[in-house]
């Protein structure tokens, strides 16, 4: 009978326990709206771009609002200043421009009297040798991965951006390296990634980009957090921006090289 009183009394606690449990519910705040600035220069003669947006709450659709009617300008060293002209909403653009090597530029944007500055060092181009894929095995499976080859020059520091597509679809993935432990010497790397199995025949194009160290960690902090752009950054995480103000983005003078290679 004591047995069978101490049992009852158990389970009223544990079933009064359970009726005073609250649902906790966690309220995600929308940070404020923030510029988002994806400038970049290279040193390919052509059209170079440059794109602002405003971000969007965090639990919004990635739909980026285009700025427009904003005044943007690339200066180099020398103090020659390039106009860019908004091509279409929030989208600006100049013809026939090339940066150069280990020049350095200012890139201004002006929007609701508000300007935003960053500044970026063209690197001298480290040349891509080849590209490659091999075999990796995790677990039961045996996953083909594109890897790139090429000679870190010594006496100076180097970082790497590489945009991977897979039949012309860009693969999700950050990819980014630095010569810490490389510098001087010969690198073989590989791009892992999951976005996209490869089959045999498909076509790989990559991109290999110099880049100065200030974007390299942006671009670093950004593959880190999982995120794919500039714009779905308006988190509490925003990589850092080397733009003032509290822009959110990033403006990159480098090289552009690119390599393909058809998955045996």
């Amino acid at each position: 009978m004591k047995k069978l009183i101490y049992l009852l009394s158990c389970l009223a606690i544990l079933f009064t326990a359970i009726s005073c449990q609250r649902v906790i519910e966690v309220e995600i705040g929308n940070s404020d709206q923030q510029i988002v600035i994806e400038a970049n220069l290279t040193d390919v003669k052509g059209v170079q771009t440059i794109k602002i947006s405003n971000s969007v709450p965090y639990n919004n659709t990635n739909v980026f609002p285009p700025v427009t009617g904003g005044t943007v300008t690339v200066t180099n060293s020398a103090g020659i200043v390039y106009k860019f002209t908004e091509t279409q909403p929030g989208t600006y653009t100049i013809n026939n421009l090339k940066g150069a090597y280990t020049d350095v530029y200012t890139c201004r944007v002006k929007v609701n009297n508000q300007t935003y500055e960053a500044v970026s060092g063209m690197p001298v181009v480290v040349p891509l040798d080849s590209l490659g894929i091999i075999g990796q095995v995790f677990g039961t499976r045996t996953i083909k991965t594109v890897t790139v080859s090429y000679y870190d020059p010594p006496g100076m520091d180097n970082q790497y951006r590489y945009i991977m597509y897979v039949n012309g679809v860009q693969v999700k993935r950050i990819f980014t390296d630095d010569d810490r432990l490389s510098n001087g010497r010969s690198v073989t790397s590989s791009l892992y990634q999951r976005d996209i199995d490869l089959k045999t025949g498909d076509k790989v194009d990559i991109e290999m980009q110099c880049i100065d160290a200030y974007v390299y960690n942006y671009w670093f902090s950004l593959s880190s957090q999982g995120g794919n752009s500039p714009a779905n950054s308006s988190t509490p995480s925003n990589p850092p921006s080397n733009f003032s103000n509290n822009a959110l983005g990033y403006f990159s003078a480098h090289t552009v090289q690119r390599k393909s290679i058809i998955v045996p």
